[in-house]
């Protein structure tokens, strides 16, 4: 697959080469969990760790979506603004893939597309958050006590909405699978899932779930996903 579900923001601000050579493939030390990875997740898992020795970029989330005082402006961003050049890591967010109706759903995601793509043709590495609205329940992707349900035991396999959840990842998959550079090259990217999860803030932080649930979901969510 192309989705990194790792914790790392470190890269370069040159192109990152997709070439799959016997060294990089055959290295032990980067070899990735999932045998079916793509070329060019395997050359940007490889790039990390080979820049990691030296080399630390900068990043900034939702960098080129808007500003101050500006958005959804083509081609700028305050990094852009003030140094010349776009920060090398740029994170986007999924929150739009569910909880709204169909056609806003498929906006979102050719923006977020479009976002994906000019990053990498760039050279850059694009982060995915994911700020995920409760889909058993309202009150968006903070625990709110008098509203939220505990999401994490409905979703898992199992649960009683777990059906739901594989569709709202059946998008994600689909997106990720269409999101293609200007080279015809699937866009690898950084997928970093329910985020902060020790703490209580958001529904799937640790005071709203058990160990076992949260395991869990984890593994289903890769192993769907792959």
């Amino acid at each position: 697959g192309l989705l990194l579900m790792i914790f790392l923001g470190i890269g370069c601000t040159q192109k990152m080469s997709v070439t799959s050579s016997p060294e990089i493939t055959a290295n032990q030390s980067i070899r990735l969990v999932d045998a079916k990875a793509t070329a060019e997740t395997k050359a940007l898992f490889h790039n990390l760790m080979e820049l990691s020795k030296n080399h630390t970029l900068f990043g900034h989330q939702h960098a080129t979506e808007y500003g101050h005082g500006w958005s959804g402006e083509e081609n700028r961003s305050d990094v852009k603004s003030v140094t010349g050049s776009h920060p090398a890591v740029i994170g986007i967010d999924l929150m739009g893939f569910s909880g709204q109706p169909a056609p806003a759903i498929q906006k979102e995601k050719e923006r977020l597309r479009k976002i994906a793509a000019d990053t990498y043709n760039r050279g850059g590495l694009i982060t995915i958050a994911w700020h995920f609205n409760n889909p058993v329940s309202p009150g968006g992707f903070y625990w709110k006590d008098s509203v939220s349900k505990p999401a994490v035991k409905y979703i898992i396999p199992g649960g009683e909405a777990h059906s739901q959840y594989k569709e709202i990842l059946r998008g994600i998959g689909e997106w990720a699978n269409s999101t293609k550079g200007k080279d015809g090259k699937l866009v690898p990217m950084i997928f970093r899932p329910f985020h902060e999860f020790d703490g209580g803030w958001f529904w799937w932080g640790a005071p709203h779930n058990t160990k076992e649930e949260f395991i869990s979901l984890w593994r289903f969510t890769v192993s769907y996903l792959r």
